[in-house]
């Protein structure tokens, strides 16, 4: 049986047969006869995966927007539509990051494959059933995708003709999208398995456990004050005057949405699926920061419930490591990195969680050195550690802003000073990235203005808010020759991912219920930090309270996974504003208004270097335009110049 996971090989080809098409056009596979597609095995299942081919890869620069559009990263380019976006320069016919034209093509195809696959006689009927079943719930993949980024879906639930008229077509109350979402994703698991254990090369379709966890998240987008009593959509409505989103709270949303999380978790065994730990590759020794980095990066890991094969690593690895010869402009803001907590579980703002805002530290952390090795002589093995992940936190001489944080923190954030995990451990590589004066072999990055990633190696890529991105860069990369680490897998969905949704549902209708606690704890252990109410023992059971530090325990352990962009959406926090004053900076949540970095221009290039502390004060880098009409993407004008019944996204 050749390998089932073409569909990525053929994501180039299928993206160039759908190009020009518009809202429920033909099938990809228009121009082959029937006989060719329907009574050929091959050719069958090429059609079925060119329906998978439409399923976005990350792409955080040309085709994905979500992370340079959250208040977490910042593009230092300005050739990318994000740049525009956060400026407020769009509008409908601009034509960023359309997707709604080729998600409706693929569901078209879908039901063309489902009325015609029992035709083949090649086919057994159990891969009839099984390609049936990949099928509805790429059509219901495709359908979330939709109500995420533009809302209420033009709910086509058969095939269209060619000549139907268009005009007539209307969107769907939200509601009735997600009814049909979840509908599906139940037709679908029921002839899908827990998982494609005994048939690894099918990795990347489709199981239970997934079809589960497409429905959860579907109903937890559902259950958000977004589409959950909503006042400010009381006049979204369809040209009959139907109403597309309810403006009632119903506080069963949560717990249908809880009890679909659930679900989940209730087969997670049986589906092989489980918090990733470092354990799970013949490490002796537990090791938190391994667990959380290598999470991304160990392919196929016990915690994808739903990803993609063949994830080209590259781009990623290249705009996020330092120049002079990468890109190096992936730029976390000082919101999430004050984010992170402290070692001891605390969060910075805590008068108690030892946490220093100025100076140096005068000692590493407790796990900087492991072996008490000599700098000076032990240079190689201390970088080989580093790199492996056996030596993590911060050395002595780091500004303390960076001190004895946990480990999400280290796996997440490169700052200025830190010892490039990415590179290989000979003394000229490292030392390229050094100034003159610093070269001792370790290649820390220079962020500061004259630093040679910020100046004396290149003057055009650097980030502008004075960090690098490091979640999903693998360390055993050599980014000074661009040697890549091996092929792993793009995670889509992953169970830290479910046990998140599930607590936050919990907690908006049962906030005592003992399970936030045991699934909160599960998460917060594996990153190595004591659990929440060990910390915060007098907010247990407080709603309001608990669902500021879920969503803070969200905005940390999914950083830079495309999620802060849809949870400050649903949960309508983007709008936040801009204060106007200097407390800003600590400003928890808003898209709009500044966002804050380190002060990357001071100083005199030819003087500054690492002990130059003026580098370290909070600043403005950006100031950004947020509208409400922003909470969703408008629907092209394109398409409603074709299908004129289908009315705009508010505001737009």
């Amino acid at each position: 049986m050749k390998n089932k996971i073409l569909y990525s090989v053929l994501l180039v080809f299928m993206l160039t047969m759908f190009s020009g098409c518009k809202f429920l056009d033909n099938e990809p596979d228009d121009f082959k006869t029937d006989d060719m597609i329907w009574f050929n095995e091959d050719e069958t299942e090429a059609y079925l995966y060119n329906i998978y081919s439409q399923i976005p890869q990350a792409n955080a620069f040309q085709g994905d927007p979500w992370l340079g559009l959250a208040d977490e990263i910042d593009l230092s380019w300005n050739v990318y539509p994000t740049y525009n976006i956060n400026l407020g320069n769009w509008n409908p016919s601009t034509n960023f990051y359309v997707r709604w034209d080729n998600f409706y093509k693929a569901i078209r195809a879908s039901f063309t494959f489902e009325k015609n696959v029992g035709r083949n006689p090649e086919l057994s009927e159990e891969q009839i059933v099984q390609y049936t079943a990949e099928s509805k719930f790429l059509r219901a993949y495709y359908y979330w995708l939709i109500i995420s980024q533009y809302g209420p879906a033009v709910l086509v639930k058969d095939v269209v003709e060619l000549d139907a008229d268009w005009s007539t077509y209307a969107r769907a109350p939200f509601d009735d999208c997600v009814d049909y979402i979840c509908k599906l994703m139940d037709e679908a698991e029921a002839d899908l398995p827990y998982s494609w254990s005994n048939n690894t090369s099918w990795l990347g379709k489709p199981t239970k456990i997934a079809c589960r966890a497409v429905k959860a998240k579907a109903l937890v987008l559902a259950a958000s004050p977004q589409w959950n009593g909503n006042s400010a959509y009381s006049s979204f409505r369809n040209a009959d005057g139907s109403a597309l989103a309810s403006t009632t709270y119903d506080e069963n949303k949560w717990k249908k949405a809880a009890d679909a999380c659930a679900a989940v978790i209730d087969i997670a065994d049986v589906s092989g699926v489980k918090l990733y730990r470092n354990e799970e590759d013949g490490d002796g020794e537990v090791n938190p920061y391994k667990s959380v980095r290598d999470v991304m990066l160990v392919n196929w890991n016990k915690e994808i419930i739903f990803g993609r094969a063949g994830f080209n690593q590259n781009g990623w690895q290249v705009h996020c490591s330092p120049s002079p010869n990468n890109l190096g402009g992936v730029g976390p803001t000082q919101r999430i990195v004050d984010a992170f907590y402290m070692e001891n579980g605390r969060s910075i703002d805590d008068p108690t969680s030892g946490y220093i805002e100025t100076g140096f530290a005068t000692e590493g952390g407790d796990n900087w050195n492991p072996d008490n090795l000599d700098v000076t002589e032990d240079r190689a093995t201390m970088l080989s550690e580093i790199r492996t992940g056996d030596a993590w936190g911060h050395w002595p001489g780091d500004w303390n802003m960076f001190a004895n944080r946990e480990p999400r923190f280290y796996a997440a954030i490169l700052y200025n000073k830190r010892v490039i995990p990415q590179l290989a451990t000979d003394l000229t590589t490292r030392n390229y990235y050094s100034t003159v004066d610093q070269q001792n072999g370790y290649g820390r990055v220079e962020l500061y203005f004259g630093g040679m990633s910020r100046g004396a190696g290149s003057t055009t890529f650097y980030p502008r808010t004075g960090y690098l991105a490091l979640k999903n860069v693998d360390p055993m990369s050599d980014m000074r020759t661009r040697t890549y680490a091996g092929v792993r897998s793009e995670i889509k969905i992953r169970y830290a991912e479910i046990l998140l949704d599930y607590i936050e549902s919990l907690n908006e209708y049962a906030p005592g219920n003992s399970d936030i606690q045991m699934y909160w704890d599960m998460i917060r252990d594996r990153a190595g930090i004591p659990g929440i109410f060990d910390v915060y023992p007098s907010m247990k059971g407080d709603k309001n309270q608990q669902r500021e530090y879920i969503l803070k325990e969200r905005q940390i352990e999914l950083c830079f996974e495309g999620d802060r962009y849809y949870t400050t959406r649903r949960r309508l926090l983007a709008g936040t504003p801009d204060t106007g004053d200097d407390n800003d900076v600590n400003r928890k949540y808003g898209d709009g208004g500044r966002m804050w970095g380190l002060n990357i221009n001071s100083g005199i290039p030819s003087g500054n270097s690492f002990a130059y502390t003026g580098f370290y004060d909070k600043t403005a880098f950006e100031t950004r335009v947020f509208e409400n009409k922003m909470y969703l993407f408008p629907i092209p004008q394109s398409e409603i110049d074709e299908a004129p019944n289908i009315v705009q996204n508010p505001g737009w």
